[in-house]
């Protein structure tokens, strides 16, 4: 990808995503966010936590991006190991985030009836809670590993994980490389969670659409829509995780492996691309944002009267 592609992608993007994530973050960290939007009933924890750390890692690889954009005007060169370190340290933890918030949604839709997922759906506050602690020091481990690897070999374009460097000690080296495989398999990990809870939720609700259509009952039921719309947002989103996980490998071995190519530009686009369909998923798929979006537009609506009115 050229650099006018580029800069026509992901400016856009980027203005977009700034706007969106500035309202969702007004939306989760507003007072009156613990309360009921219009008479209905609030965010609870976890949801609140997990979309907090959506926002948050969407700003953060916005500011980045931004930043990088600044560095490579200056430097004229991408080849930046420590601005993909931070890019992909963004992009892993808001991919396991969805993951996480996808699998607590499949919890509360599909009911439990083997003992192993009843136990989990009883804990899964828990569960989350810890599952987000461990990820979050697997990856602030490997950040710092991979920063401090990259500092005392001088950026060393030599550097692989396949073979070691005279300059590291093997203590280090192993350390990158067992950092590394961990980020990897649990990745592959959160994709087989993220397909599977998709796909059994999907199958729950085919099938208890059929019911209620076989028994005559009607599907104007808030909840069932509810349940239809994080569904298709949780589906889209898996894509979304694939396809961005499947660009961050081949950034990764192409360090590794010469004859895989992919330029920066492509590597950005396609993470500032997840970022971007993880903001309209939230748009989407979370009544939070779309109540307190209807309300602003309601209020300002009602302001603009009362303004035609006073003249």
């Amino acid at each position: 990808m050229d650099e006018l592609a580029y800069i026509i992608v992901n400016g856009p993007l980027a203005i977009l995503n700034i706007l969106a994530n500035l309202f969702f973050a007004f939306c989760l960290f507003s007072p009156h966010t613990a309360f009921s939007v219009r008479g209905r009933e609030g965010l609870k924890q976890p949801v609140k936590l997990l979309l907090g750390f959506l926002v948050c890692c969407t700003t953060i690889f916005l500011v980045l991006l931004i930043t990088a954009e600044c560095l490579w005007l200056l430097t004229e060169s991408k080849e930046s190991w420590y601005v993909d370190a931070f890019v992909s340290f963004t992009a892993f933890t808001s991919m396991s985030t969805s993951v996480w918030l996808n699998f607590f949604y499949y919890t509360q839709i599909v009911p439990a009836q083997r003992a192993l997922f009843i136990w989990v759906k009883r804990y899964i506050k828990i569960i989350i809670y810890w599952g987000l602690f461990v990820d979050r020091v697997l990856f602030m481990f490997d950040l710092a590993s991979v920063i401090y690897y990259v500092t005392i070999t001088e950026g060393n374009d030599n550097i692989t994980y396949t073979s070691t460097n005279n300059t590291v000690s093997d203590g280090l080296y192993y350390t990158v490389l067992v950092c590394f495989y961990c980020k990897v398999i649990y990745m592959f990990f959160c994709l087989c969670v993220m397909v599977g809870s998709s796909w059994v939720t999907v199958c729950y609700l085919y099938r208890h659409m059929k019911r209620m259509k076989e028994s005559g009952s009607t599907f104007s039921s808030p909840r069932l829509h509810s349940q239809m719309r994080v569904t298709i947002t949780g589906v889209l989103q898996g894509i979304l995780y694939f396809l961005c996980a499947l660009c961050i490998f081949l950034n990764i071995f192409r360090h590794n492996y010469p004859s895989i190519e992919l330029d920066y530009n492509t590597y950005y686009t396609v993470i500032s691309l997840y970022m971007f369909g993880t903001t309209v998923n939230l748009g989407i798929g979370q009544s939070v944002f779309r109540q307190r979006a209807a309300d602003i537009c309601l209020k300002a609506q009602q302001a603009a009267r009362s303004f035609k009115m006073g003249r």
